[in-house]
Parts: structure tokens; sequence; C-alpha cells
């Protein structure tokens, strides 16, 4: 089965479950448990830090027969709209399942996607605006776009992010090679917004390239700094991330999407 998600991150201590602490995988888990019997397996697109919110979540599981006969079995159309309803009735308004279906067997959100897009958003004015703040990194220092986009443009292509990835602790060997498609910044008055679609991202990578753009805009680096700090393949030579609460999992792209 595939889940569409939207959710706001800051109540959140991340997308995993983790025992003790709230978060989406647990929410979500639970309330699949009250509707199918029993809680399934989660494989997420995209599992997002603690405070990072989502409007383009994927989320895959399988259902065993004692679920299939809880949601009304091949009875599909109907049947799936009061799941998803029922379990928006449980987890607003934090979490929204926007879309509910039954996918092919081989369907994995994680394996499956062939790529993913993240917003992250900026105010950038002397004072923040409360009724954001939990979406947006107020950044009081005058920022220069053109420049944020010179550093940004260093990042299309296939590169080895090391320097932008925090390392997997359990695959210490892991490739950090990524291939970035688009990204680029907007700005419309106070608020600036950095859209960036890859194939796939690595712990912390869209956070630390918006670190080293912002760093950029401020003056503090200069757009042709990118790719030496790429080439150094060290955490040390980027600037430091961003903080996770600007940061929104937009899209996640399927072959037949």
């Amino acid at each position: 089965m595939r889940l569409d998600l939207a959710y706001r991150g800051t109540g959140f201590r991340g997308f995993a479950a983790n025992e003790g602490v709230r978060t989406v995988a647990g929410e979500l888990g639970t309330a699949l448990a009250r509707i199918l019997g029993q809680a399934p397996a989660l494989t997420v697109a995209g599992r997002t830090d603690a405070g990072v919110h989502a409007t383009g979540q994927v989320v895959s599981f399988r259902i065993g027969g004692e679920g299939l006969r809880r949601i009304g079995g091949d009875q599909l159309d109907g049947r799936l709209d009061r799941c998803a309803s029922s379990l928006n009735r449980m987890l607003n308004p934090d979490i929204v399942v926007t879309a509910a279906a039954f996918a092919d067997d081989s369907f994995d959100a994680r394996h499956s996607a062939t790529a993913r897009a993240y917003e992250y958003r900026v105010r950038n004015a002397a004072n923040l605006d409360p009724r954001c703040a939990d979406l947006e990194w107020h950044v009081a220092v005058p920022l220069d776009i053109p420049q944020m986009n010179a550093a940004a443009a260093h990042f299309v292509g296939e590169h080895d992010f090391t320097s932008f990835c925090r390392r997997p602790k359990d695959r210490p060997d892991a490739s950090l090679v990524r291939s970035v498609a688009r990204a680029r910044w907007r700005g419309e008055g106070a608020r600036l917004w950095f859209d960036i679609e890859a194939n796939a991202f690595c712990h912390q990578m869209v956070r630390a390239i918006v670190g080293q753009c912002v760093a950029t805009g401020r003056g503090d680096r200069a757009a042709g700094d990118v790719p030496a700090v790429l080439a150094a393949r060290s955490r040390d030579a980027a600037a430091a991330i961003a903080p996770p609460h600007g940061l929104t999992l937009v899209a996640v792209r399927y072959p037949d999407s």
C-alpha cells in the first residue's frame, strides 16, 4: 500500500520511530494498527530529521489478510478513501494523508523513487514573522540572491557531497555521490525560497548546501569557493549548516509520475 503524506515537523523528533519520543512514523504506525489490526513495517521515501516538514512524503507497506479484510479487500476506491479519512481523524492536524492507493508488490517508497525535491524557506528581514517562525530560517543580515544563485549553480550535476553530508554511522563506506538536477534561489519581498531536486540526498545535505549559499549571500564566503569545498571532501571545509525548521520535502518522483 502507498500513502502520500503532509506533516508539520515542529512537534516531531523526525520521521523514524524512536522509543520514548514523538515521531511521524510512531504516530502513523499507531493509527494504522487501529485500522489494520497490527502496525505494518513502514518504508519512507525521505527520512526527515526533527523539525523538518513535508508536503509530498511517500510511505509504503504491506498489508496482510486481516488488514485487507478490515479495509474491504479488493473493493478499492471507496474503502481506501474511508481508510484515509479514518487516518486523518486520528492524525490531524499535524499529519495529513493526502492520498492512499494499493501499489504493485514491487513498489518501494524509497528504492522505487527516481528523484526527491526539497524547498528551504528563509525570512530575510530585520524581524522574524512569529506566524512562520517554525517554517523559515530568520536571517537579519541582507542577502545577495544573485551571489547565492551563483553558488547554487556549482551544486548542479554529479558530485561527491562528502563535504555537505553527515556520513551514516552504520555504513561508513557508503558512497556520497549524488546527482543534482536543479538548485535555485528565488525571492519575493522578505521571503526567499531555495528549490533543489536530486536523484537522492544524503543526511543533512540540503541544509549544508543552504548554509553555504547563505554564507555566500552574507559575504562570508565566495560563490567560487564551492568547487574547492566539494573537492575537499571534508565537513570542515563547508560553512555551518542551516537549521532544520526551514526545510520541507515537497515531492518524490517515480517512473510513472
